[in-house]
């Protein structure tokens, strides 16, 4: 394979889910219908909720943790969306801590982890970080299932290296009940080699959503995740999106709505003006 270049391997990397979704998944969260949501911007994280001063408690929490580069800012527009369709749940955007990161000759910038290189299928990398990165995570879970009541009613979901963070922290959560369920778009299962899932997380179910040009995770990573997943019993399921670079686009967010919707006690709710067609029906994906 033709290594890419330098700049452009930057640029994909630090930029991608901020940059690279279409515009009519930017566009269509920005409708006047976003008076009705809560926007809390402290503390490095977004939490997007509708008003709850009416007495209204939220049913389900989803934490969603953007890719290297990028901020909590970067997915903020389509968690607008997704919480416009499903009024009952929060959503919880975290930014990484800012760190050095290898692959990029040393360039601090925010990341989950550190990545070395695109070389082989980052299976044996360290990924230095992860392990505290993942005990961020398990604090905002903790805290989120106080507030909705339980973990069994908090998802996490991710993009690139944010998907990947979600795998490693989900499917290594030894709690009773486990989530509700994994999104990883456009990532892969760090450190595969060197850990497993546990017993209590392979109830859970995992959604894989990737592009089939993706040039910074290749697309067979996300294959061998699925087969690796799949191998120990977890319910796995992939979606595979034809044309779709290291990015995300309007069929994949409408799925991931979709699953975020059937693994959550959330009601049904008609997508407001401005919405998501087509985004309301359930089924297998």
């Amino acid at each position: 394979r033709t290594p890419m270049p330098v700049e452009l391997l930057r640029k994909a990397l630090t930029v991608a889910s901020a940059l690279l979704l279409p515009s009519s998944v930017r566009t269509i969260a920005m409708s006047s219908s976003l008076q009705r949501l809560s926007i809390d911007r402290s503390a490095q994280r977004i939490t997007i909720a509708h008003d709850t001063s009416t007495g209204a408690k939220a049913q389900a929490s989803v934490i969603v943790l953007h890719g290297l580069g990028d901020t909590a800012q970067g997915w903020a527009d389509v968690a607008s969306m997704w919480a416009e369709a499903l009024p009952s749940i929060r959503f919880v955007l975290p930014t990484a801590p800012t760190r050095p990161v290898t692959l990029n000759g040393g360039m601090a910038m925010p990341a989950w982890y550190d990545i070395v290189s695109l070389d082989g299928d980052r299976a044996d990398q360290s990924c230095e970080g992860l392990d505290a990165s993942k005990a961020a995570v398990d604090k905002i879970i903790d805290d989120e299932a106080a507030v909705v009541g339980g973990a069994s009613r908090v998802l996490v979901a991710g993009f690139s290296q944010g998907g990947a963070l979600a795998l490693y922290t989900g499917l290594r959560r030894t709690e009773e009940p486990p989530l509700a369920g994994i999104l990883c778009m456009s990532g892969y299962l760090p450190k595969a080699e060197s850990w497993a899932v546990e017993n209590s997380a392979k109830r859970m179910p995992v959604m894989l959503c990737h592009g089939d040009s993706d040039p910074v995770v290749l697309p067979a990573w996300a294959l061998k995740t699925r087969e690796a997943l799949a191998a120990q019993g977890v319910g796995v399921k992939m979606k595979v999106y034809p044309g779709m670079v290291h990015s995300a686009c309007d069929d994949e967010i409408k799925d991931a709505l979709n699953f975020i919707r059937a693994s959550l006690p959330a009601p049904e709710a008609a997508p407001p003006d401005g919405g998501i067609e087509g985004a309301g029906a359930k089924g297998e994906l």
